[in-house]
């Protein structure tokens, strides 16, 4: 009895040993959000309208205190998936978790804000909201990676990763919208993950049962769309009616992914062990197998056509409207017809599709200034996006992207 007082009592003091190392990890993480906080505050101060710069920094400060709240309130998280033994150290991987969500913060400073060179006419300010979200969303790739590749995975890091993904998704999206380059209706995206666990919340308080959800691959292909997408439309670089169409087609199978879950969750829709109702077979080989041969078939015939018109317009001595303005998007004056020649014919073989619509989907985007643009370029856009979605289906020779995007990258094959 007394050597197993003393196992307890030794086991208690090592595991606050190592609750005090992790205590210190997360007052060295308040420093470095101090350091970015006031790194960024300076800048801002001498190159932006001093009052805007202070509303960055309460705002700023705010968003991190609450990443700070999180990883303070989930330190007893930070062990192995495979045991409950606490490690004393954060870990790379968490580390960069953890300034990702620092930088979240710094871009929710600019929220409720007129862009910044509109205060000046400092153009490089413009640029900032962007580049800091595309970091992060770069980052997101790489802290899960990182665990992977040297076993360090824990709960605390896949935690803090969804948490530290869905705040990205809330305020970046806010920012967009509040900036013009986002219709408004996108917020759903950033409402949808909050909404959902406000429901499993709600049905935890009335004693309901739940139905647990295991990750999916194709979940976190669809949530890293939704950030490259919000970068893009961050960063000044396309239309309003493009950002509009890419808003649109991306958000479709996020928010129907959370309305399924919703249904799983709270039992309206049964699923087997695999988590798969009766319809996701069929549903799933209709868009991902069938329906991405017509949009195969819809890009060769519209990049088909393009050909056609500049033939015509050639035979009469005129230029085609559409080719002009694809041309006009061309950086060094490189002609545009070629390239979307060699997109297409991959696309109708089905070899590296997703890559290939990726180019006729920056390609086309150029063109595009506003709604009044020919239609059929706006059909390739739509498409060309959709495929990246999708993938292109049967009858496909080589489709490498699909490992990128619906694989762990780093995972253990044994």
């Amino acid at each position: 009895m007394l050597r197993s007082e003393f196992i307890n009592q030794r086991c208690a003091h090592k595991d606050g040993a190592l609750q005090g190392c992790l205590q210190n990890a997360w007052w060295t993480a308040c420093l470095v959000c101090l350091l970015i906080i006031m790194g960024c505050f300076s800048c801002l101060y001498f190159a932006w309208q001093p009052l805007s710069a202070f509303q960055w920094l309460l705002q700023a400060t705010a968003i991190n205190a609450y990443v700070l709240w999180l990883l303070w309130t989930a330190l007893g998280k930070n062990h192995s998936p495979q045991n409950a033994v606490l490690q004393p150290e954060l870990g790379y991987a968490n580390w960069l978790t953890i300034v990702r969500g620092f930088l979240i913060g710094a871009l929710g400073g600019f929220l409720f804000q007129t862009p910044p060179p509109s205060a000046t006419g400092s153009n490089w300010l413009i640029w900032v909201p962007g580049a800091i979200y595309l970091i992060a969303a770069l980052m997101d790739y790489v802290d899960g990676y990182l665990a992977r590749v040297t076993r360090s995975e824990t709960r605390l890091g896949e935690w803090l990763d969804t948490k530290i993904d869905a705040l990205g998704l809330l305020v970046a999206p806010i920012l967009a919208v509040g900036y013009e380059r986002l219709p408004i209706y996108y917020i759903s995206v950033s409402l949808a993950y909050y909404l959902f666990q406000f429901g499993i919340w709600h049905r935890k308080k009335n004693n309901k049962p739940i139905v647990s959800l295991k990750p999916h691959p194709a979940k976190r292909m669809i949530a890293g769309f939704q950030m490259g997408l919000v970068s893009m439309a961050l960063l000044p670089m396309f239309s309003r009616p493009v950002m509009t169409i890419a808003a649109t087609i991306f958000m479709i199978p996020l928010l129907a992914g959370f309305l399924r879950d919703a249904l799983v969750v709270s039992g309206y829709v049964h699923v087997n062990h695999l988590q798969q109702a009766r319809w996701d077979r069929h549903l799933g080989f209709g868009l991902t197998k069938l329906f991405p041969v017509y949009l195969r078939f819809i890009i060769s015939a519209v990049i088909i056509s393009f050909f056609y018109d500049a033939t015509a317009a050639h035979a009469t001595g005129k230029q085609s409207v559409t080719v002009a303005l694809l041309n006009a998007s061309m950086p060094f004056d490189l002609p545009a017809l070629p390239m979307l020649a060699a997109a297409g014919l991959l696309i109708a073989l089905g070899c590296m599709a997703r890559s290939a619509a990726l180019l006729i989907s920056l390609l086309v985007a150029g063109s595009l200034t506003g709604w009044n643009s020919p239609f059929s370029l706006f059909l390739l856009l739509s498409c060309a996006l959709t495929l990246m979605l999708t993938g292109s289906g049967m009858r496909s020779i080589w489709q490498p992207e699909d490992k990128l995007f619906l694989e762990r990258q780093g995972e253990s094959r044994s």
